[in-house]
């Protein structure tokens, strides 16, 4: 079985889990995991690995059971969910703790990077800048001027560093930074603090109408409507990564913030 405790993300860790269990076994499948937990939709399993859905404190409890896992890892399991489906920035910070405490219990756990990736705005910019122009340790000055607002070669050379880590870039042979494609996967979860918000405040003075698009409505709905506009919201974000993807030669990082929060309690509460 793959290590649990290397893991940050719950559904990657089932994907691989799966993929192993699959290799071993062709019986063992998402819908023979859905009948053991109780679970009517054949489905679900399938759009949770998707990202498109969350799973219950029941169903933490039924995979336990189903994978069989033992103690730490349960209790590394169900932190992990929590941690991946928090709503807030609080509470997801405070599962990343519970998760590097494990850390310091022996096992192999996540590290402070993982956090300190979503706590800096240049390190995201940094992991796509590295794909679309040649940045070595040697022209940190010229390239820092290519971020906007601009970076300090420090701050160039600590982001590089941080993100090397993580195993999200490389050094070739050359010296040159190398993206790795396939060590990120964001979503719905994904932390907001990794943007600050003075970036989209000075953002409209630094940049032309055209190279920028800000609005901001503010409305009225049910709680039928919030869902259907945060799927919506998800659509979209969905169908601009797959117009990033077919870009064949980018020239330039973007910035994409789509957020929807309440303003108001709902009537009643």
């Amino acid at each position: 079985m793959p290590d649990i405790f290397t893991y940050t993300d719950y559904r990657a860790f089932l994907r691989d889990l799966l993929a192993e269990k699959r290799s071993q076994s062709g019986a063992f499948s998402l819908r023979q995991i859905s009948r053991k937990a109780g679970i009517r939709s054949t489905g679900f399993f399938s759009w949770v690995l998707q990202g498109k859905r969350n799973i219950s404190e029941r169903v933490v409890l039924e995979l336990i059971k189903i994978l069989k896992l033992n103690r730490p890892e349960a209790e590394y399991f169900s932190t992990l969910v929590h941690y991946n489906q928090a709503r807030t920035i609080v509470e997801r910070k405070r599962y990343f703790d519970d998760l590097a405490a494990f850390k310091r219990k022996g096992y192999k756990a996540i590290t402070p990077d993982h956090y300190e990736f979503y706590r800096n705005w240049y390190y995201a910019a940094l992991r796509e800048l590295v794909a679309i122009t040649r940045v070595t340790d040697g022209n940190l000055a010229q390239t820092a001027k290519l971020l906007s607002p601009r970076l300090r070669p420090s701050e160039m050379k600590k982001g590089l560093m941080v993100l090397k880590k993580l195993g999200m870039i490389r050094t070739s042979k050359n010296g040159v930074y190398e993206r790795i494609d396939d060590v990120v996967s964001t979503g719905p979860q994904t932390e907001a603090v990794a943007v600050q918000s003075y970036l989209a405040k000075t953002a409209y003075d630094r940049f032309e109408r055209r190279q920028r698009e800000m609005s901001t409505v503010t409305m009225s709905v049910d709680s039928d409507a919030l869902g259907a506009i945060m799927d919506r919201l998800r659509k979209a974000r969905e169908d601009i990564m797959e117009i990033a993807r077919a870009t064949v030669r980018p020239t330039r990082v973007l910035q994409l913030n789509m957020q929807v929060f309440p303003l108001s309690k709902e009537i009643g509460e």
